[in-house]
């Protein structure tokens, strides 16, 4: 049985754009200049006029750190999924291995990020052997520990409740039904991440045999046990997510966080008012897929399947503002982006390589007119 579950500062030489490729090069090349003058000049060591346009990151490093909701947890505005750690399907054991990711995690929490999320779904077929998400998280968590002491910004981790009655079949435990269920399952991730406490317990996703008061019962007696630091959500609409912070608030526990699908591409959080309430209501939007699953990156340019072709125009205009920002990389681009519009964005990373490149995108925010430039091209798609 399987399941599928889903920096120092940098200076721009002013008119110093992109190499034309195209029209459609041309047409950015325009827009960018014409955006460039109106900035302030300054005057480098070489007696040329630049134009500065990101923060230094020694000065950004506090700018870059967030609670997360109304809670007292500090985060890093940038994120982790692993979703695809433990994963065979996701190349786990051939193209990437438990190496790999201990030192992605390495570098990135020695990088100013601090925020993990995983599920006890998560690579689960490797609970047996010891390397399901949860626990090969644990393994870093204690690994840096002893190699370092006390990290100096605590990682962060996040977990998830699967709703599904039959969940025992992948991860064991008893069938799901009633508000227990939640609870043992927090127990469980808790031994396969070694920790005593998890520090954000959600919930995976609404399901019919759960009533949302049900639910946010359990999630109560989670933080009145001292499982868990703080509560979230996935996957719930706005409506679900009002009800479920409505719920909790009776009790005074803040609903910390709603994580759901969002990026550059896929825009329905800003389209239904989701990410507005989570502003009104102080609670962390967590975006997954922020990449729309590799699509907002450097290599659909070079692709030639119909999505790449469709979404070329918003790919050209990434790269060229990144180019604008030091050379920034279009998934770089595409994280900021999120960043810029007060959501957590957590892309995956299965590399220390990759973790590099993330750590890329703290340190420096897009100009308000380039996110409105950007808005406006993944309008005129039309997809």
């Amino acid at each position: 049985m399987s399941i599928h579950v889903s920096p120092a500062g940098i200076v721009l030489r002013v008119g110093e754009l992109l190499p034309t490729r195209s029209s459609v090069d041309l047409d950015l090349n325009r827009e960018v200049s014409t955006w460039l003058r109106k900035k302030t000049l300054i005057r480098g060591q070489d007696g040329k006029r630049y134009s500065s346009l990101v923060y230094n990151t020694a000065q950004a490093s506090s700018s870059e750190m967030m609670n997360l909701g109304r809670t007292s947890l500090k985060i890093s505005r940038l994120g982790v999924g692993t979703l695809q750690w433990g994963d065979p399907g996701s190349g786990f054991g051939k193209s990437y291995g438990e190496e790999d990711l201990a030192e992605a995690f390495k570098t990135l929490t020695q990088g100013g990020v601090n925020f993990f999320d995983t599920a006890e779904v998560y690579g689960y077929q490797g609970i047996q052997s010891g390397t399901s998400s949860e626990q090969l998280i644990g393994k870093f968590l204690k690994r840096n520990s002893e190699d370092s002491g006390v990290p100096e910004l605590p990682p962060v981790i996040g977990s998830k409740f699967f709703t599904i009655p039959w969940t025992n079949f992948l991860v064991g435990g008893g069938f799901r039904l009633g508000r227990k269920s939640l609870l043992a399952a927090l127990k469980e991730s808790l031994k396969r991440t070694g920790l005593e406490q998890i520090d954000l317990y959600q919930i995976h996703f609404p399901f019919p045999t759960f009533s949302n008061s049900a639910l946010m019962e359990s999630l109560k007696e989670a933080v009145e046990l001292g499982l868990t630091k703080a509560v979230g959500v996935s996957n719930y609409s706005k409506e679900q997510m009002e009800e479920a912070d409505d719920l909790l608030a009776k009790n005074r526990i803040p609903l910390a966080s709603n994580q759901v699908q969002f990026s550059l591409l896929y825009q329905k959080p800003l389209e239904d008012g989701l990410l507005r309430a989570c502003k009104e209501r102080n609670i962390t939007l967590i975006a997954y897929s922020p990449l729309a699953s590799g699509v907002l990156s450097e290599k659909s340019l070079s692709k030639t399947d119909n999505r790449s072709v469709q979404v070329k125009p918003l790919l050209e205009m990434m790269r060229t503002i990144g180019t604008n920002h030091g050379g920034k990389s279009v998934a770089q681009v595409a994280l900021n982006y999120l960043i810029c519009k007060g959501a957590l964005p957590i892309p995956g990373c299965k590399s220390p390589e990759i973790a590099k490149s993330h750590l890329q995108v703290l340190g420096w925010r897009l100009e308000e007119s380039e996110v409105a430039m950007l808005e406006q091209r993944k309008r005129d798609l039309k997809l």
